[in-house]
């Protein structure tokens, strides 16, 4: 038995934005190694879809349909899984909205769905969820942010704004709730194929492939399980991510103004790519 089994195995397991993506990807991924696993999304056909997919392990999975903006549906859930399996052990705060495009576009109903989505429903989940792990006496709580969490990407101010808050929460909260049997890591994906990038904030939606390096959804999972497993903070993926970061945070091989340089000509390609789109 490898170590990501040995954690993971007849745990109960509670993953938002379960559906598709890197939320079902890792739902299977906790199946495979012998979790119980409730999978939440607000999307009710895709979620029957994607459970249905998993019927190889049934009695060991359970959906209910789940919007996140909702703290009432997301407590009651909560609630309900653990008194299904007994205990709550690990949460996966996963479900969120991307979003790029320039700040002067930027409205306040924009800022409002995605602070409800990335923000809002990170904090009902740990809400609900902190009180049942308190009482059990510990449980590990993963919340699933972004590289743009890390690096200060141009043409995702709000998304990042969203992104940077639960990077924050989740390591206060690490380091405040050590003592007390808790645990938290916080995912950080950079290219990672999923239907997020053909994913509008409001308005219409822009057809936007995934970067030619992107992995896959299953490999992030593997990434994500080995990193809760192993206690990580901060989870970093894919590795090509990682060393964006490094290189952000600590200059390895670089200089800052080199680093400054990347973003600024980032900035001007996007802003080139949404001036010829309009």
């Amino acid at each position: 038995m490898n170590a990501v089994e040995e954690y993971f195995r007849g745990k109960g397991c509670a993953v938002t934005g379960a559906a598709s993506g890197i939320g079902f990807a890792v739902s299977e991924a906790l199946l495979q190694v012998g979790a119980v696993v409730f999978m939440a999304d607000r999307d009710t056909d895709t979620l029957a879809a994607a459970v249905a997919q998993l019927g190889a392990h049934a009695g060991r999975v359970y959906s209910s349909s789940v919007d996140v903006t909702s703290q009432e549906q997301v407590r009651k859930w909560i609630e309900d899984a653990a008194s299904r399996h007994g205990r709550l052990d690990v949460l996966f705060n996963n479900a969120g909205i991307g979003g790029t495009m320039p700040f002067k576009d930027v409205t306040l109903d924009h800022w409002r769905r995605i602070i409800d989505l990335n923000l809002w429903g990170v904090i009902y989940g740990i809400d609900a969820a902190l009180p049942i792990m308190l009482r059990q006496g510990g449980g590990h709580i993963v919340t699933t942010s972004s590289l743009a969490g890390l690096i200060p990407f141009p043409y995702q101010a709000i998304y990042s704004t969203t992104k940077y808050a639960v990077v924050g929460l989740s390591e206060c909260l690490r380091y405040e709730l050590e003592d007390d049997g808790m645990h938290f890591s916080v995912v950080c994906p950079g290219s990672v194929a999923t239907r997020i990038w053909g994913t509008p904030v409001l308005g219409e939606r822009r057809e936007v492939k995934p970067p030619p390096d992107a992995v896959s959804a299953e490999e992030a999972a593997q990434t994500i399980l080995k990193g809760v497993a192993n206690n990580e903070g901060i989870i970093v993926l894919p590795e090509s991510a990682r060393q964006i970061w490094l290189q952000f945070m600590l200059h390895s091989g670089s200089s800052p103004e080199s680093i400054e340089s990347q973003l600024r000509e980032l900035a001007r390609t996007r802003r080139r790519a949404y001036e010829s789109s309009r």
